[in-house]
């Protein structure tokens, strides 16, 4: 049992760093993306959906020492950013996908 939870903490450990730089360098290349690029430019706005999930993903795994929970957070922030970009994004919605990212997070800590 105490072996276990051991390797398990060198594990966690082990994947902080790469976890951690990933994560900045997901930010930067973030940043640049939107101060260089036009917005008018072939596939500029699904690339920065694309990068600004996975920046969310790497961060709120990183916050929550939890992938799924990062996941589930990630998916909702980035939909919600998306609604915005099409002008339907309001208070109501982001409570709704708020309720749906806990209710899941609720169901799958349960099973």
């Amino acid at each position: 049992m105490r072996k276990n939870k051991r390797k398990e903490q060198v594990l966690k450990r082990k994947n902080f760093l790469p976890t951690l730089l990933l994560t900045v360098l997901f930010w930067v290349l973030l940043g640049l993306l939107v101060y260089f690029v036009d917005p008018k430019t072939f596939a500029a706005t699904p690339l920065f959906f694309v990068i600004l999930f996975v920046t969310f993903l790497f961060t709120f795994s990183l916050l929550f020492a939890n992938s799924r929970r990062g996941l589930i957070s990630s998916i909702s922030l980035t939909l919600f950013s998306i609604l915005l970009f099409l002008g339907v994004g309001n208070l109501l919605n982001l409570a709704l996908i708020l309720a749906i990212g806990t209710c899941t997070e609720i169901y799958f800590s349960l099973r």
